[in-house]
């Protein structure tokens, strides 16, 4: 039901937002006395986009949050001691920041396309407000993926092994379908770093955080020459840092059924 409500909601905003965009530019065209297609800019899509998704995010969030579907909590993190949640905290943001200096490589070989180095490359020279955006992006992905749909999955069968294996292929398989065809070995990893991440914290503040954290990495590596050396720096990285995630939080998971 939660996807269904998420589907429907992003296609009603998707097919209003690329009609108002096709009409507004159509407008500046015929106003500047330009041919149709002309007012095409990486910054003018850039910026229709975004207002576009940040009303999606907006509308996303107010549907999840008041009819209580999910929440920004910080879940089963024990407020005291505090080292606990320091140490979630960072681990998750040197976990994910491992899986951004392992995905440079294969995110090199994706800038072989035109339109996504382009955008990359646009993403790189406006960082701050490209974070910004997605952030927002990531905290609503999150919201629902996880904080709604991972969450009533779990409460009506905990078998996180089984749950959490089949999410990571769901993802996998998403990822080698869309653009980003070099990134399913690590999508499946991260895929199951946070799907645990959640299991144990039952809150997406830190998943948010760490996904924040990738692309802050990622987007910084862009015209850095990529070589296998990074897939083995992030793979200690965020191999290291994955106990210092998770095992602070194994007195507070939930049991297993």
């Amino acid at each position: 039901m939660y996807l269904l409500l998420a589907l429907g909601i992003t296609l009603g905003v998707v097919f209003v937002g690329g009609a108002t965009a096709g009409f507004v530019a159509g407008f500046i065209d015929g106003l500047n006395g330009d041919k149709v297609g002309t007012t095409s800019s990486m910054t003018y899509m850039v910026g229709v986009g975004s207002v576009f998704i940040i009303v999606l995010c907006g509308i996303l969030n107010w549907v999840f949050l008041k009819l209580d579907f999910a929440s920004y909590t910080i879940g089963r993190i024990p407020s005291t001691p505090k080292s606990v949640r320091w140490k979630v905290l960072l681990g998750t943001i040197l976990v994910m920041t491992g899986f951004a200096i392992m995905s440079h490589p294969l995110f090199s070989k994706d800038m072989s396309d035109m339109f996504m180095a382009d955008s990359y490359v646009w993403m790189h020279e406006h960082l701050i407000f490209s974070i910004l955006v997605l952030a927002v992006i990531e905290a609503t992905a999150n919201l629902v993926i996880y904080g709604a749909i991972l969450r009533e999955v779990l409460e009506w069968k905990h078998r996180p092994w089984q749950v959490i294996l089949v999410y990571s292929c769901i993802m996998s398989l998403i990822s080698f379908c869309s653009e980003a065809s070099s990134f399913p070995i690590v999508t499946i990893a991260i895929a199951q770093f946070e799907g645990w991440m959640y299991e144990y914290t039952r809150s997406v503040i830190p998943i948010i955080l760490g996904d924040v954290a990738f692309w802050f990495v990622l987007l910084c590596l862009v015209g850095v020459p990529a070589s296998g050396w990074f897939l083995l720096i992030g793979g200690l990285v965020a191999g290291a840092s994955v106990l210092l995630a998770l095992n602070p939080m194994e007195p507070y998971k939930p049991l297993e059924d």
